[in-house]
């Protein structure tokens, strides 16, 4: 019997218009919060009734294969997404309860180190040492065993103990310094997680409750990720690990069931020592201890806020292992301490903990996305049987209702259809680790993730990426097999399901085989945007204030607000966050930004002392309001973040042109006289700067001409006379283009003052 749509459709279409209006109004009231997410899941569950009952392939073993598969993968998903609205729907931000004078417990602060490199564990100990609190022991916990390492402890004043051997991994190394140490506290640091000096005095206080054995803090990154960088979308897509650090973990303070994420927490000391340190039988010991310190009745705290900034995986292939390694551990907590029968857990802390482990599921069923139609395309097996009006009443209500309640729920922190790309990267490697542990479930190999990597040119990583480049490919034929089907039998129900599915799956594709395109990674020192007030020294001796726009440990730039003389050698004050830093650096350009008219400052530092380069560090990393804006971004709706994937093709492949000039150019077009070798010509000024100047003359110079003179004329008569050498010729409309190298930029910087 035909289809046709009923009142009852149009009621459910209503719905679907109701939970995106509702939507629309950011969801911050709680009644209205719950209101939409209940409509959602009635429209899901509706979906799913008439998939199980209308939709199955029954005409073949293989068909019904295929399409019990594809209706499992929408369960999973439909199920994660309940377990996801169970998390989040009710966050509760944690206040810091008044502080009594006499609790001042004292705090081991250990930062653990393996086989990164120094520089990023220097930047960590200036940090941890400049941290504002009076009872604290900031220890190295190398388990790579290296004397630089105990070299550099000793120059910072810092307490070295070595490693097992790497036993155990992280969780053996912390358990052999809490062996060797007393401190009250425990707070744990990876080596690239370089907290403000404000982070002990909002976290060291709730442990005033004697409950408290955990206060979690928000994980923040200063480098963009894979796909911030490599897709070109910082400016609208947040980090991938925001939306867990800022609405899953927010939303589990609720139930008490916040965990441990193996950096940036403080642990009470006496609590681990009864559950005898940090758990060693899996790879993602921070869950597992966390497990334990729940099923003891002892509660957690979770701070909702950036008090660290770390370094996120710096290239394809270190995030995919990193993200394996944590859905090994994941799957090993739950065949070794699996949260639904745990003792002592609660059942809220049972759903939150199951649902952690069960994320890491998804890389089957996004396969079978990927996958399904497919089926039909190239092998004419149906992944489900419906016409165009069925999934018009039943797939669209359901899956406008979720596209509108995710994103109202995760705000900035996740995008509407990034998900599908982050799914898509991961499926692959997070199917292998699944079955791997099945088989291999006692393994507990541990990969540290390189910190501190630099790329001097584009690549993929086809060695990794290749699975992506073959899934493309088939959908690529996919595509080819239904329009030439189209064009040969013509329009069918199914053919423009599974067609326009195949199109969608395709550009996902894409876009998540340029997220391993990486581009060029340059810098040896992290640079962040910081804007710190200062002071530059100009040419002629004035002192003029403005503020970087960042910063790093060899350099900074800054914008000024009109056209100045700098000298090639630059004196800078930094003053930051209640510090003063005379540096002196090489002006590197000056130049202007793509993106403002404003003269734009590039300048490294030279010859630093010790205490400057501390100083640095403190100002880029210490002030308490570092990270406070650092997920101020612009509100991208579902078509702006669907453009940006469409066209993810041609920005990524877009290479920025550095500024390079180091005497800003600007225009003061007047005549002048030409002389060299002797003979003299009339020519016009095209543009000028302290160090330079352009000049466009009749006909061109001999080449062996190394100094030549040029009078200036102003339109009041006055003329100015400088000595240049030639740097290059090139033909121009108006003749022969000429650029000149003053020899004397400080006389010629004087008279241009005068004439701006």
């Amino acid at each position: 019997m035909e289809f046709s749509l009923g009142i009852w459709d149009y009621l459910h279409f209503g719905l679907a218009l109701g939970v995106f209006i509702l939507a629309r109004l950011s969801l911050r009231p709680i009644a209205i919060r719950w209101i939409a997410v209940w409509l959602s899941v009635y429209l899901s569950t509706r979906y799913f009734w008439w998939r199980i009952l209308f939709t199955l392939n029954t005409t073949s073993t293989v068909g019904m294969v295929i399409s019990v598969s594809l209706l499992l993968a929408e369960a999973y998903g439909f199920l994660a997404a309940v377990l996801f609205y169970f998390q989040t729907l009710s966050p509760r931000e944690s206040t810091l309860p008044p502080v009594d004078p006499d609790h001042s417990p004292s705090v081991d602060i250990m930062v653990t180190i393996y086989n990164e490199p120094l520089d990023i564990l220097y930047r960590t100990l200036v940090a941890c040492q400049a941290i504002d609190y009076p009872s604290k022991e900031v220890i190295i916990c190398d388990d790579g065993q290296r004397d630089d390492v105990r070299q550099l402890a000793e120059e910072l004043g810092c307490r070295y103990i070595r490693g097992p051997r790497n036993e155990d991994a992280k969780a053996g190394n912390l358990n052999h310094a809490l062996g060797l140490t007393n401190g009250d506290l425990v707070l744990t640091f990876d080596i690239d997680h370089i907290p403000v000096r404000s982070f002990l005095g909002e976290t060291v206080g709730f442990f005033q409750d004697p409950k408290v054995v955990l206060v979690q803090t928000a994980h923040h990154f200063h480098n963009p990720d894979i796909f911030q960088k490599n897709l070109r979308v910082k400016e609208i897509a947040s980090n991938e690990q925001d939306m867990f650090f800022h609405v899953v973990q927010a939303g589990r303070n609720r139930w008490n069931a916040s965990f441990y994420c193996g950096s940036g927490a403080v642990l009470r000391r006496s609590a681990l020592e009864e559950i005898g340190g940090f758990l060693t039988d899996t790879v993602t010991e921070d869950i597992h201890t966390s497990i334990a310190l729940h099923g003891r009745g002892y509660r957690s705290v979770y701070v909702n806020k950036d008090l660290a900034a770390g370094l996120a995986p710096e290239d394809f292939s270190s995030y995919l292992h990193q993200r394996q390694r944590w859905a090994r551990g994941c799957f090993q907590v739950f065949l070794r301490a699996n949260p639904l029968w745990a003792r002592g857990l609660t059942l809220s802390q049972r759903i939150c903990y199951f649902a952690s482990i069960f994320y890491f599921l998804h890389g089957l069923p996004r396969l079978i996305f990927l996958l399904a139609p497919l089926t039909y395309l190239l092998f004419n097996q149906y992944p489900l049987r419906a016409g165009i009006l069925e999934l018009i009443s039943y797939y669209l209500p359901h899956m406008v209702a979720f596209v509108s309640v995710l994103p109202a729920i995760t705000r900035v922190f996740r995008k509407t259809f990034w998900a599908d790309i982050y799914e898509t990267v991961m499926c692959l490697p997070l199917t292998v680790a699944f079955f791997g542990v099945l088989f291999k479930p006692r393994k507990r190999e541990f990969a540290v993730t390189p910190k501190g990597l630099t790329l001097p040119f584009a690549k993929i990583d086809l060695g990794i990426a290749w699975w992506l480049l073959v899934l493309g490919l088939l959908t690529a034929a996919g595509i080819w097999m239904g329009l030439y089907e189209f064009s040969v039998q013509g329009v069918s129900a199914a053919l423009i399901i599974n067609l326009t599915w195949t199109v969608y799956n395709f550009i996902i594709l894409i876009a998540s085989i340029l997220a391993a395109y990486e581009t060029p990674q340059l810098r040896t020192t992290p640079r962040v945007e910081r804007q710190i007030p200062c002071e530059v020294k100009l040419r002629d001796g004035d002192l003029i204030e403005t503020q970087t726009r960042d910063l790093s440990e060899t350099g900074l730039s800054l914008d000024l607000e009109k056209i100045y003389s700098l000298s090639p050698n630059v004196e800078v004050v930094l003053k930051g966050d209640g510090e003063e830093t005379r540096l002196r650096g090489d002006l590197t350009r000056y130049d202007r930004r793509r993106s403002a008219q404003k003269p734009s400052v590039g300048i490294r530092f030279k010859d630093l002392t010790e205490e400057q380069h501390r100083s640095i560090v403190r100002q880029m990393y210490s002030s308490p309001e570092t990270w406070a804006h650092a997920h101020d971004r612009t509100e991208a709706g579902a078509f702006l973040s669907f453009w940006k994937i469409l066209t993810s093709v041609p920005r990524a492949r877009i290479i920025y042109k550095p500024m390079q000039r180091r005497s800003l150019r600007y225009g003061l077009q007047v005549d002048c006289e030409f002389r060299a070798d002797g003979q003299t010509q009339t020519g016009r000024l095209l543009d000028m700067g302290d160090g330079g100047m352009a000049v466009e003359l009749d006909r061109a110079i001999p080449e062996e001409i190394q100094e030549v003179s040029v009078t200036l004329l102003d339109r009041a008569g006055q003329s100015f006379e400088v000595s240049c050498t030639p740097v290059y010729q090139v033909n121009s409309p108006g003749g022969m283009k000429l650029g000149l190298r003053v020899l004397d930029p400080s006389t010629f910087s004087r008279w241009i003052a005068e004439k701006r």
